[in-house]
Parts: structure tokens; C-alpha cells; sequence
């Protein structure tokens, strides 16, 4: 209790700073971000992520929200990962993590090898794997959380990786170890700023359909999405 002899209802903002304040949440625009790609048909979201990572696959990515841990047949999987993006395809799958004041670690990164080892385990499919940031300075997010360059990444960090885990994770790693080497092998781990997801979004939504209502409605949605982005007091959009 912030006020134990004061009144029981306290107004925690202003009208005016309302909108700023919630915008400033993280899991405001988490929200959005997974109800956008919820909707979204799936090739048109490979669209969209082949175009932010320079990436020419012709594939449909399903967007999987907290119903991650059920689809990959793992109980209470949420309580330890909770990606903000995870999209599987047939030649690929991309995770996507999203930053506005927040730090990442090699815990996290930890949490999304768990992600992609059980979605392995599940399709017994090799692939490529992405591990997308998007924050509003990239480089500095990604040099101050691990003791590596990302195109360094491979097989021989997972030491470096699993020493800074936590135990719970370490633990939901534990039966997906052997998976772990190539997985490493198989994985980027790339970083973009705000500026640059939204440069993707604007261009995808500049080349679909005005003639039908669903392209102009797909146009509308990509583009809230984008002015949220624009809107958002810690994008720093350049």
C-alpha cells in the first residue's frame, strides 16, 4: 500500500498523460503485436519477415501465442517462456523478441533455445532458426547482454549460454539437451531498431490491394500497428 492512512482509491495518472502512459508499457504494444500477427494470414507474415531480414523463402508462418506450450505438447511451458513473437513454418521459424527500456540476457536466450528445441523435438524437422530483436538501439541491447558477437554464435557458446541460465531453465532444458549443439549451429540471432520494422511494415502495406475489401483491410490493420510504432514514446524512431 503506497498510502496506508490516505484514501483507499488514488488516481495514478492524469487524463491528459493517460495515453503516453500506457503506450510506455511493454506489454501494451506486446498485445497488439500478437493480435496483429494472430490475424494475419500466414504468407503474408513470411512477407513481411523476409523482407525485414533481407530473406527470400517462400513458406506460410503460423503465429503460436500463449497456446505455445499445448501446440508443442508441453504443460506450463508459459510460466518459463514467454516469447512475444513465435512463428513456425514448413522451411523456417523465427522468434521474435520485442525491446522498448527492457535489457535482455543469456538467460533469455536461453528460454528461446528451450522454444525452439521443443518445437524440434515436436516436427523432428531440422531447419533454420531466426532470433529476431526489435529495440530501439539494437546494437547497444545485444553487446551489453552477451559476451559474444551474435554472428559468432554457434556450438561452441552453449557453455557460455548455459552458465548464465537460470536453474528453472536449465531444468526445461534438461531433456532437450542433445538438440542443443545443432540447434546452436542452425541458429541467427540478428537485432533491428523500431525505424526499421516499421520501414517493413509501411512497405509491405504500400504494396497491397486497395481493390478488395480484404486487402484494404489487411492495409488498415498493418497500419495501426505501424502507428503504434510511430506513437511510441521509447521507439526512438530515427
Amino acid at each position: 500500500m503506497t498510502n496506508a492512512t490516505g484514501p483507499l482509491y488514488r488516481r495514478a495518472t492524469t487524463a491528459r498523460s493517460f495515453v503516453t502512459t500506457v503506450r510506455r508499457q511493454e506489454e501494451t504494444f506486446n498485445h497488439l503485436f500478437d493480435l496483429t500477427f494472430g490475424i494475419l494470414d500466414g504468407a503474408l507474415t513470411n512477407r513481411i519477415f523476409c523482407r525485414l531480414l533481407n530473406e527470400d523463402r517462400n513458406d506460410s508462418l503460423k503465429s503460436h501465442g500463449r497456446e505455445l506450450g499445448q501446440t508443442l505438447g508441453v504443460d506450463k511451458l508459459y510460466d518459463i517462456c514467454q516469447p512475444d513473437g513465435f512463428f513456425t513454418g514448413t522451411d523456417w521459424s523465427i522468434a521474435v523478441e520485442l525491446k522498448f527500456d527492457a535489457l535482455t540476457s543469456l538467460d533469455q536466450l536461453a528460454k528461446y533455445m528451450l522454444a525452439f528445441a521443443l518445437e524440434r523435438r515436436s516436427t523432428a524437422h531440422r531447419k533454420p532458426i531466426v532470433l529476431a530483436y526489435i529495440a530501439p538501439r539494437p546494437d547497444d541491447l545485444t553487446a551489453g547482454a552477451f559476451p559474444f558477437p551474435l554472428e559468432k554464435i554457434g556450438t561452441d557458446r552453449l557453455p557460455t549460454i548455459l552458465g548464465g541460465a537460470k536453474t528453472s531453465v536449465l531444468k526445461r532444458l534438461d531433456p532437450v539437451m542433445d538438440l542443443l549443439p545443432d540447434l546452436l549451429d542452425d541458429l541467427r540471432v540478428l537485432a533491428f531498431s523500431w525505424s526499421d520494422f516499421l520501414g517493413t511494415l509501411e512497405q509491405v502495406q504500400a504494396g497491397l490491394p486497395m481493390e478488395t475489401a480484404e486487402g484494404r483491410t489487411v492495409r488498415r490493420l498493418l497500419g495501426g500497428l505501424a502507428d503504434e510504432i510511430r506513437h511510441h514514446p521509447l521507439a526512438r524512431l530515427e
